[in-house]
């Protein structure tokens, strides 16, 4: 096997790398603390369960975790296959590999971001859709696109015109007064925090529905949702410009708490 050129003596290669064969979670500590932690352990159990994949025990995790040297980090846990050889076909005995990285918590901005629709459209597959799998490549094209532009985010729909998420984000709009989140059956990542309100209910009751790209014009306030960003306000989704550029006051006091 040849690695940048120079021979090496390794004869196998981690599934991750070789097929995306394997699926993540991101989260963050927080003053010492991480956040959700039970909720992102039960994402990594159910999509190895769903994946047919091994899982390391939770208290060896939680053991390497607490080496981080470091109040506030992101935190990145990464579950594969384990290592194999060619095909994509492999052993029931195979052990799974997992890794941990950890980089600084950045600076949360709230303020109102432009958006538009993007170009690249994702793919449907109602196995794989809200999890949170290693084959991001549609996601890498997606934050090329929004960053070729002189846009904050886009918004990603499906191969059907429905509205799914955010380059990186989990979306939430409110039409006709009420709040809306897209149904994630076909395509999307179901993220920890989209979860959270939906449990929680700091916006009241959310209807999970299927959002048209026609309906945006009619949105009258918006805002994404991702771990590390936290949650930002969207200020205009093309030309139309949002009546409400600013978080629910009763979103912004729940997260704070």
């Amino acid at each position: 096997m040849w690695q940048n050129g120079q021979q090496i003596t390794a004869h196998e290669l981690d599934r991750g790398l070789q097929f995306g064969d394997g699926h993540f979670t991101t989260l963050t500590r927080e003053n010492g603390q991480l956040r959700w932690w039970p909720q992102h352990w039960q994402r990594l159990v159910s999509a190895s369960e769903r994946l047919r994949m091994g899982l390391p025990d939770e208290a060896e995790v939680l053991e390497c975790l607490a080496q981080i040297d470091a109040a506030d980090a992101i935190i990145k846990i990464i579950i594969t296959r384990g290592s194999g050889s060619r095909g994509y076909g492999y052993a029931q005995t195979v052990t799974s590999n997992w890794y941990v990285t950890s980089s600084p918590l950045p600076e949360r901005k709230t303020h109102p971001l432009n958006c538009a629709i993007a170009q690249f459209s994702l793919a449907r597959s109602s196995f794989f859709a809200g999890l949170k799998t290693l084959n991001r490549l549609e996601q890498v094209m997606l934050s090329a696109e929004r960053d070729s532009s002189s846009l904050d985010e886009l918004i990603v729909c499906d191969s059907e015109g429905l509205v799914v998420e955010a380059t990186s984000s989990n979306i939430f709009l409110r039409i006709e007064g009420a709040w809306h989140t897209p149904k994630l059956d076909f395509a999307g990542i179901d993220g920890i925090v989209r979860r959270q309100i939906l449990a929680d209910r700091p916006l009241g009751d959310v209807q999970i529905s299927r959002v048209n790209v026609h309906d945006l014009p009619n949105v009258e306030q918006a805002f994404v949702t991702n771990t590390v960003l936290g949650l930002r306000p969207l200020a205009k989704i093309g030309d139309h410009k949002l009546p409400e550029q600013q978080l629910p006051k009763a979103l912004t006091t729940w997260w704070q708490s």
